[in-house]
């Protein structure tokens, strides 16, 4: 394998992963046999029936509805090593949100109960990020969260759980999009662009200064990012911009033009949330959509400065 999460997003694709026996597809899907009236897992050791007989099914909750009874080989009903894995990655990630210190990486295998190398390869899969990307995300949710509540910058900077000036100045930019003391300040008389998607998880608003992405918005905000499932119009497109503005009360705000809002939605595809990690809490996969979104327009070209009206 290279790393890359399967899709198994057309049913010839799922039969290749039941004909394999690929525990990856475990969770995502399942299989059921009309001349049997039995479903299965993907990875289920049965010898498979011919495809023309086989019909799939998202969860076993449908497969059941349509009259089909679980294996009893590979008890498709009872807790998987999927359900297992997404526990563990759960648990890892409340860890690392509520840290006051950031944890390493061996910290975080053993609470998942993995090696080092284990936890890495099912962190990514679930999330689409490294476990290292998904603290640093959660790190720099906290400094946009305190940095103005703060008595000053450094205070910020190491309740964040930055471990020197050194290391936060050296990604400022890319976490702000502006100096910490302008990010204070409510973008006092900068030029903010935006730009509106919409995403598997909900509309998306991304903004940016000419120093780089300085937000990220998802729906209500649940952590960091948020999430929502409005529509892209109306009082979903408002409250995300009414939110953009509470952050940044002395910005001026502009509507970015086609290019900006091109790239977004291409990142915004480019960043969709892993379908093995569908059944982790939504304020993780947020935090992992919107850190996958941030480092997609950081490795596309930006378009000219945007200038203020």
């Amino acid at each position: 394998m290279d790393g890359t999460v399967a899709s198994y997003v057309d049913d010839d694709e799922r039969w290749r992963a039941v004909l394999r026996r690929d525990r990856q597809a475990d969770g995502v899907f399942y299989y059921s046999v009309r001349t049997t009236g039995i479903y299965s897992r993907p990875s289920c050791v049965s010898r498979p029936a011919r495809r023309a007989n086989t019909v799939f099914f998202t969860d076993a909750e449908a497969a059941e509805r349509a009259g089909y009874r679980p294996c009893r080989r590979c008890r498709p009903r009872e807790d998987s090593a999927h359900a297992s894995y997404v526990t563990a990655i759960a648990r890892t990630c409340e860890l690392i949100h509520e840290a006051g210190e950031t944890p390493n990486l061996d910290t975080l295998a053993e609470a998942a109960g993995f090696s080092r190398f284990h936890f890495h390869r099912v962190f990514k899969r679930l999330t689409g990020v490294t476990p290292q990307a998904y603290v640093a995300a959660c790190r720099a949710d906290r400094l946009r969260r305190v940095i103005s509540e703060a008595e000053t910058v450094t205070e910020a900077i190491y309740r964040s759980g930055f471990t020197s000036q050194g290391n936060f100045y050296a990604v400022s930019q890319q976490i702000l999009g502006m100096t910490p003391t302008n990010f204070r300040a409510g973008a006092d008389s900068i030029a903010i662009s935006f730009s509106l998607s919409e995403s598997l998880l909900g509309p998306v608003l991304v903004a940016k200064t000419e120093k780089g992405i300085c937000s990220v918005l998802t729906g209500d905000g649940l952590t960091g990012d948020g999430l929502t499932g409005d529509a892209l119009t109306g009082d979903g497109e408002a409250a995300l911009v009414g939110r953009l503005r509470e952050r940044f009360p002395k910005a001026h705000l502009i509507r970015a033009g086609r290019e900006f809002d091109d790239r977004v939605a291409a990142a915004v595809r480019q960043s969709e949330p892993p379908r093995l990690g569908r059944d982790l809490p939504l304020n993780i996969r947020v935090t992992a959509m919107s850190e996958r979104l941030r480092r997609a327009l950081r490795e596309t070209p930006s378009e000219p400065s945007v200038q203020t009206r």
